[in-house]
């Protein structure tokens, strides 16, 4: 087995929990080092977690990021490299406020709602686009992330930066996500997609449609390559401009050598997976202490069953446990 390929395998059990040749990783004494292109936001959360992991465990993490942003930051156990960025803190925030006010508001017009949604998708783009080419198109840092040597690169596919960069660099690239708009996730993998029994992103359908659902999410489906078109069709000129010829995101992402989805079919609806796709369950969810001892009697109100512990509700929350709350992850 290769170094790049143990590598590949450890980032893999490190983020299923997993332990199986735990022994064997260990034994090789090697250390890895990791390039991370994270996506702002919430998309940070758990790689961040999975950054200052592998930190921790003696491999090299360089994390890059935009000057400007609303939760990048530094960490403990990698090191950061930014780059400037031609939009303000000011922008962030605005954008920020504007998303929360569509949340809360439930009595507002629907021609409201949409228009916010579009101002902010206008940011959003704007954001996508020039830092990406803020990154791509300096010379200086490209030759010194080249310099190191990297062995892989980890990043979230849906700010395609990262898998521009990682092909440019000729690194395999490790995905982690939740999904992505457009159904680009699925295509990149050759994932069988039937419309009669797959949903489409936004439809908030399950694998059992009625024949009325299964209309209409054929019809999402027809409008999933103009909505790529719309979020990416920016980064496809980036990324043709980069490579001096013609090709796209999707292209791009095909490539990618690990795929890490942040979820699992407890909560979510089955469907076919290729063998580079591994479910990682509840990366995002906090680390919380161990639930106490409570008496039935406070579930049910009343003092009855007080000898009946929560405990008898071990086996399910033992399953609950693996499957949501392994941030923290068993040590290799």
């Amino acid at each position: 087995m290769g170094l790049i390929q143990i590598f590949c395998l450890e980032l893999s059990l490190i983020l299923t929990g997993a332990v199986l040749h735990a022994t064997e990783i260990r034994q090789t004494g090697w250390t890895g080092k990791l390039l991370v292109i994270p996506m702002d936001g919430s998309h940070w959360t758990g790689l961040k977690a999975v950054s200052e992991d592998l930190g921790r465990r003696g491999h090299e993490v360089m994390v890059v990021m935009p000057e400007v942003s609303m939760r990048l930051g530094p960490g403990k156990h990698y090191t950061t490299k930014t780059f400037a960025v031609p939009y303000s803190q000011d922008l962030l925030d605005n954008m920020t406020r504007r998303h929360g006010e569509i949340l809360k508001m439930s009595k507002v017009s629907f021609i409201k709602r949409i228009n916010m949604f579009l101002e902010n998708m206008k940011d959003i783009l704007y954001i996508f686009t020039s830092t990406s080419e803020s990154l791509l198109f300096d010379p200086e840092l490209l030759a010194f992330l080249r310099e190191q040597n990297f062995d892989a690169l980890l990043t979230d596919p849906a700010f395609p930066l990262g898998a521009i960069l990682a092909h440019n660099l000729s690194l395999p690239a490790v995905y982690m996500l939740r999904g992505m708009p457009c159904g680009l996730d699925t295509k990149a993998t050759g994932c069988p997609d039937p419309v009669s029994y797959i949903p489409r992103f936004f439809t908030r359908y399950t694998d059992r449609m009625s024949f009325g659902q299964r209309v209409v999410n054929l019809l999402v489906s027809m409008l999933e390559p103009l909505m790529c078109k719309l979020l990416y069709g920016s980064l496809d000129d980036i990324a043709s401009r980069l490579m001096h010829r013609d090709t796209t995101v999707l292209d791009i992402l095909k490539g990618g050598a690990l795929w890490l989805m942040r979820y699992d079919f407890m909560l979510e609806f089955p469907k076919p997976l290729m063998p580079n796709m591994v479910l990682i369950g509840g990366i995002n969810c906090a680390v919380k202490n161990p639930l106490p001892k409570v008496s039935l009697s406070a579930a049910v109100g009343s003092g009855k069953f007080t000898k009946y512990r929560a405990l008898a509700m071990k086996p399910m929350m033992d399953h609950f446990k693996i499957n949501y709350l392994h941030l923290h992850v068993l040590p290799i």
